[in-house]
């Protein structure tokens, strides 16, 4: 991999054109940071964002970690790729390109249901008995990733984010997260789609039992221990999303449990993301914290998933890129330079 670090050699430059746009100095605060570290990432305005949404089956759902039935995972993906569901609403009103992506669900589609085929296992295996992905699959899942981004980026995106859809996948996050920052289980793991005080409980058994099940803690072989093939693709399609410059839109809990594997093996990728939102899911704020992300631009107590919360962010980045490039100067607008003036007083 050659993910390159940010270059941050034109910070000063632009904070120089922050600072002569017609406006106190600071006084858009947050969407001033915003605009600065996306033009560290992509010095232009950004357009076209692409959300990937990768789909999975999890055989840990053998344990009664969820509620959900499993049939719910090839369901979701008919419904999101006929337009339906959150993802779907969301992506078609801040004009994101959205592509339900098969990776491993138990469910055979036909072409009319415009799930992409990129099939590489029938679901994951029960990890309390065996490592939860086979190897050479979860290999082929990474480059599934990879391979999406690229075709997306040829299409025209200029920024990317990543969903996922698979039932029992809170289980797989919070194991990957427990093994990658040594956090106690109950810390990273919530009752997920409406599990009881008990039930919740036992969730947290059986991923303490994992955890000694598979001691290892370099990050590929967490990954293929315990986690989920749409995960492994969206570690893939973020190392080929920084490969390739683009900002990638982090979204909630399980993304975010991806990008910590991704990260923990690319570390020059945590530059490229930006954080969206902060999951109502516990222990969300420890993985990001884990990560080293900048403080989430929303908080609105979201814990949905599929890519939601990036897409509720996208107008903001999308505005926030904007900003260095199109904002009036004040000399392009006509109006008297303050900030010089507050400059010359020594105030900024």
């Amino acid at each position: 991999m050659s993910i390159p670090p940010i270059d941050r050699s034109s910070l000063v430059r632009y904070q120089q054109i922050l600072l002569s746009k017609a406006m106190p100095p600071h006084s858009l605060g947050r969407l001033s940071d915003l605009a600065l570290d996306l033009a560290m990432i992509r010095p232009r305005p950004l357009k076209h964002l692409s959300l990937l949404l990768f789909a999975a089956d999890h055989g840990i759902v053998e344990e009664g970690v969820t509620h959900s039935p499993v049939e719910i995972t090839y369901q979701q993906c008919l419904n999101f790729a006929r337009g339906g569901g959150a993802c779907s609403l969301f992506a078609s009103q801040v004009d994101a390109a959205l592509a339900v992506i098969d990776v491993a669900v138990k469910h055979t589609f036909s072409i009319s249901d415009n799930v992409v085929d990129r099939k590489v296992a029938w679901g994951s295996r029960n990890f309390l008995t065996a490592p939860a992905l086979e190897r050479e699959a979860c290999l082929k899942a990474v480059e599934t990733g990879r391979q999406l981004v690229l075709q997306a980026h040829e299409r025209g995106c200029d920024a990317i984010a990543f969903g996922e859809m698979g039932v029992g996948n809170t289980t797989s996050a919070s194991s990957m997260a427990a093994a990658l920052t040594g956090l106690p289980v109950p810390s990273l793991t919530g009752k997920g789609s409406g599990l009881s005080d008990a039930e919740l409980l036992h969730k947290i058994a059986v991923i303490e039992q994992a955890l000694v099940l598979h001691p290892q803690r370099a990050p590929f072989e967490v990954l293929c221990n315990l986690g989920g093939y749409e995960l492994a693709a969206i570690v893939g399609g973020m190392w080929q999303a920084a490969e390739l410059g683009l900002p990638i839109l982090l979204d909630g809990y399980v993304v975010s449990s991806a990008a910590l594997v991704a990260v923990k093996l690319e570390p020059a990728l945590a530059d490229y993301l930006i954080t969206c939102h902060r999951s109502a899911m516990q222990g969300h704020q420890a993985i990001l914290d884990a990560i080293g992300c900048k403080p989430p631009l929303l908080d609105l107590a979201m814990q949905l998933g599929e890519g939601t919360g990036a897409l509720a962010a996208w107008p903001l980045v999308r505005l926030a890129s904007r900003i260095l490039f199109e904002m009036t100067s004040f000399e392009e607008g006509n109006v008297t330079n303050s900030t010089a003036l507050l400059a010359q007083l020594g105030v900024v």
